[in-house]
């Protein structure tokens, strides 16, 4: 598990993940700061809660091993309840969020809210089809993202039953379409195709082909970002072992 530090307001903040999304990581304490410089407000305490694009984040007090105070920033537990449960692991919410960010980006368009419990029309035949498609409409009520999850070129479109259909809340992709994830900040109109669970096409509500990267794409620039974060960790220990030699000397 990776350690990411920060001071916020001369307290120790720390997170927890399982690779090193440093850039996500830091969005998150950047975040953090801005909210705590305002005077009104301390994050320092159980009951603050952070909604940071997809999920939720919170902090909690807790000592290290020589007994020194630090606060644990967790999140909303995915691989078990997360309306319930919290864990230190915020290794899925950080990843969830460079997806969505990254998809954003790279398609040029402005992104719109979703968030994990948000709910998603989901064709239960479409749950373990390997070509499906994603359609985004605008929300009929609070709660709802407006996405619709069917099958591709489905013969009968249009007359499915009722019952055919299951509205569910969207981390439930984690479970049988996780790349799903990525595109659920992509604004109303947007249309997403898969091929099991691979991203193949995507286009706006003007049927205009938008932007996106590939699966070796991605897998490039996640050892790209891997080996320059173990670069500076290297860098880091050549440094802390640098200077305790030099107290040495003293």
């Amino acid at each position: 598990m990776i350690t990411f530090e920060a001071k916020i307001k001369g307290r120790t903040v720390r997170m927890f993940a399982g690779f090193p999304l440093k850039n996500a990581a830091g969005a998150i304490f950047r975040t953090l700061a801005q909210i705590s410089s305002k005077e009104e407000v301390d994050i320092f305490n159980e009951k603050f809660v952070m909604g940071f694009g997809w999920s939720y984040f919170y902090l909690s007090e807790r000592q290290d091993e020589s007994g020194e105070p630090f606060w644990v920033v967790l999140t909303n537990d995915y691989k078990k309840n997360p309306f319930t449960t919290k864990t230190e692991d915020v290794t899925l919410s950080l990843l969830v969020q460079n997806m969505q960010v990254e998809a954003v980006r790279v398609a040029g368009v402005q992104p719109e809210a979703s968030t994990f419990r948000d709910t998603v029309m989901v064709l239960k035949e479409a749950i373990n089809a390997p070509d499906v498609y994603m359609n985004r409409a605008e929300a009929a009520k609070d709660g709802d993202s407006g996405w619709y999850f069917g099958l591709l070129n489905d013969p009968n479109e249009e007359n499915h039953d009722p019952s055919d259909y299951e509205k569910m809340p969207a981390f439930q992709f984690f479970k049988f379409r996780s790349e799903a994830l990525r595109v659920l900040e992509m604004p109303v109109g947007t249309v997403a195709v898969f091929h099991h669970n691979t991203l193949t096409a995507l286009v706006d509500g003007n049927d205009k082909p938008l932007k996106f990267t590939t699966e070796e794409e991605r897998k490039v620039l996640a050892d790209q970002q891997r080996a320059e974060f173990e670069a500076e960790v290297e860098k880091a220990k050549a440094a802390a072992q640098a200077q305790q030699a030099e107290k040495k000397d003293v």
